[in-house]
């Protein structure tokens, strides 16, 4: 029963463990599928405790005891080697029935889907890892093949299967001992192995690389491969070219590692050791040349390491041919990809004090933000992107009202109005003339009719005011660029606002002293014109309420307004008319009580002079848009007792005194 019972814990070991845990002692790793077979492991998906994502080799014991020793030697030799070119071991652990081995997440080399530059810069850093283990190490790999290349999930090619290392010179070396048994061995291990006494030197790898390199190409090899080629199968050991002669002669010019994309790799894997001269020189060819590399292995290899050389300085002061390259290969990327690689260095740099990186940073926002979520761009590079708009350097301020029209459309209409319109309103008034006129463009491009969010309110008390403050100020092109967002903005503003407000401090810019302002000036007054003549159509004839005892002859005091009478005329006539009236209705109902009464009195509201008789205006009312005179002098009594008689249109009834429809003209022709 304890047979069992171990045979069923190894198994549940190597299918994913107990409660999320291997189960596996010292061995902080989980085993999930099985994804492949290369002898003499089998490979499996797995996960660290962390969440990584890895590869796990598993020896079944049981299933293998005659390559056990092999297996041990492979663990032994991963935990003691690290190179960039070497299979990365991350841990590794052996229990009664297994070796575990965790590595970094790869698959089998398989050349039907293949990368003709991918391919070179594999057989590059191939030969790159045996140049370490021969020269380095002092160590002999005895078994390079396809099978013992695994891929990574940037296309990169990783030395493994060192089940067969020994030291140099070995005695009894692992790969002769082992060799027999070993699948297909037998037809590709070097000559030398075979003749029992001959020590094994550097030149069994150079046997093992040419051996890969006719797996690669198994039809017709690259011009200048195949003489190399040649040289790495010689059958004579001391005459064979090594892995090191190998790197050297395939990397002259015209060599068959002599391509951009080699040369790109190359550079960046030693890119802190180059002068400043070196490294601007390649950076500013870099972002043409990335578009022509392998995509996959750009995103995941070379992205990376462009943007770990920006946040930690190795860009010196290319940053914007650094940023420009990271703009060309991220383009294509997915947004879950992107938002994974790119957009966590993205707000790592924003937060930089380097002011060269950041006006990098400034010029490429608008392809660097495209990526990222807005929830993202909100929280964690706005609040570093707004510390620009105050920043010492006028390059700065300048680069950060430019980056406002690409951070406008991710920060939301909230923050756009409450926080970003003000930041460039405030800018208006900067010391600079050219920042002036850039944050107005910028103000223009976001308020125009169908711009990003910025509401009515914000236009009319924030954007309106620093407007008409531009429209006076001292440099010509703000003058100018003023004139246009306002021309701009005019159909968005409310009409009596325009009319009352804008147009008068417009007015004098149509005589400026600047050509361009003059035309920037008629424009904007033609566009605001034509939206103030687009209200007054809409309005009411008047706004004037008519009065109850006025009825039409307020219509009529219009009429006169409208047909050109000036606006004094009409209050002279009015007034002449509404003391007239009033004066003989006075006279006439005072008369009749002193005729009964027997008493005289005077009329109420008429005083006798010398010179004439003054009247005060009746009770009747007119139209507010007709000014009333305080007083009409009339010369005599007899004066007005003529003209109001003689005024047939109008006749006294008991209620008062009453207006026929004629009494217009009628009336106008006695005053």
């Amino acid at each position: 029963m304890s047979g069992l019972s171990s045979y069923l814990m190894s198994t549940l070991s190597r299918v994913g463990g107990l409660g999320g845990s291997s189960g596996i002692p010292d061995f902080p790793f989980v085993v999930g599928e099985k994804v492949a077979t290369v002898w003499p492991w089998t490979i499996h998906a797995g996960t660290s405790t962390d969440g990584k994502h890895v590869s796990i080799f598993v020896f079944d014991k049981p299933r293998g005891t005659q390559y056990l020793g092999a297996a041990q030697n492979a663990l032994r030799r991963m935990r003691t080697l690290r190179h960039p070119g070497v299979l990365r071991y991350m841990g590794g652990a052996e229990t009664s029935d297994a070796i575990y081995i965790a590595t970094e997440r790869i698959v089998p080399l398989d050349l039907n889907d293949r990368n003709e530059e991918l391919v070179r810069w594999g057989l590059f850093r191939i030969a790159e890892a045996l140049r370490f283990v021969n020269e380095d190490c002092k160590l002999v790999h005895a078994n390079v093949c396809k099978d013992a290349v695994f891929v990574t999930d940037a296309g990169e090619w990783r030395l493994g299967g060192l089940e067969l290392m020994d030291a140099v010179g070995a005695e009894r070396p692992v790969y002769r001992e082992m060799g027999s048994v070993i699948p297909g061995y037998a037809g590709r291990m070097a000559p030398e192995i075979k003749v029992q006494g001959m020590q094994g030197t550097a030149a069994l790898d150079g046997w093992g690389l040419a051996e890969l390199i006719s797996e690669c190409y198994t039809t017709e090899m690259p011009l200048g491969l195949g003489a190399l080629h040649a040289q790495l199968r010689n059958n004579n050991p001391k005459l064979r070219m090594t892995a090191p002669g190998f790197v050297e002669a395939a990397q002259r010019s015209g060599g068959v590692l002599d391509t951009a994309f080699v040369r790109a790799c190359r550079f960046l894997e030693s890119v802190t050791v180059k002068d400043s001269h070196e490294r601007a020189e390649f950076f500013a060819g870099l972002g043409a040349a990335a578009a022509e590399f392998p995509r996959v292995f750009a995103q995941r290899k070379m992205l990376p390491e462009l943007l770990t050389l920006v946040e930690f300085g190795g860009a010196d002061n290319g940053h914007s041919a650094v940023l420009a390259s990271v703009v060309q290969i991220a383009r294509d990327m997915d947004e879950t990809e992107y938002s994974t690689v790119v957009a966590p260095a993205v707000v790592r740099l924003f937060a930089s004090t380097d002011r060269a990186l950041r006006f990098a940073l400034l010029e490429h926002a608008t392809a660097l933000l495209h990526g990222m979520h807005d929830d993202v761009v909100v929280a964690s590079v706005y609040p570093a992107f707004a510390t620009g708009f105050g920043d010492a350097a006028p390059a700065i301020r300048e680069a950060t009202v430019k980056a406002a029209l690409s951070m406008a459309p991710r920060v939301g209409s909230k923050t756009l109005n409450s926080d970003l319109i003000k930041h460039l309103v405030r800018a208006v008034a900067d010391a600079e003339p050219g920042i002036r006129t850039n944050s107005l463009i910028c103000i223009g491009k976001l308020c125009a009719k169908n711009g990003p969010g910025v509401t009515d309110t914000s236009l009319r008390y924030i954007v309106c005011p620093a407007l008409l403050h531009a429209l006076r100020d001292v440099f010509p092109p703000v003058r100018a660029a003023a004139l246009a967002v306002s021309g701009a903005c005019a159909m968005r503003w409310d009409a009596v606002d325009v009319a009352r407000r804008v147009v008068p401090a417009i007015s004098p810019l149509l005589v400026d002293g600047e050509r361009p302002v003059r035309v920037a000036a008629v424009k904007a007054i033609n566009v605001m014109v034509a939206h103030i003549e687009g209200h007054a159509r809409e309005m009411p004839e008047t706004v004037a309420k008519k009065m109850d005892k006025v009825g039409a002859q307020a219509e009529a005091v219009a009429d006169l307004a409208a047909n050109g009478w000036g606006g004094w005329a009409v209050s002279s006539l009015s007034s002449t008319i509404s003391g007239a009236i009033s004066l003989a209705s006075s006279v006439s109902q005072s008369g009749a009580r002193s005729e009964s009464a027997g008493v005289r009195s005077e009329p109420a509201g008429v005083r006798s002079e010398p010179s004439g008789i003054r009247t005060e205006p009746s009770g009747l009312s007119e139209p507010p848009q007709v000014s009333q005179r305080p007083s009409t002098t009339i010369n005599s009594p007899t004066a007005v007792s003529t003209s109001i008689s003689s005024n047939a249109a109008v006749s006294q009834s008991a209620g008062g005194w009453e207006f026929n429809d004629d009494w217009g003209e009628d009336a106008a022709d006695a005053w």
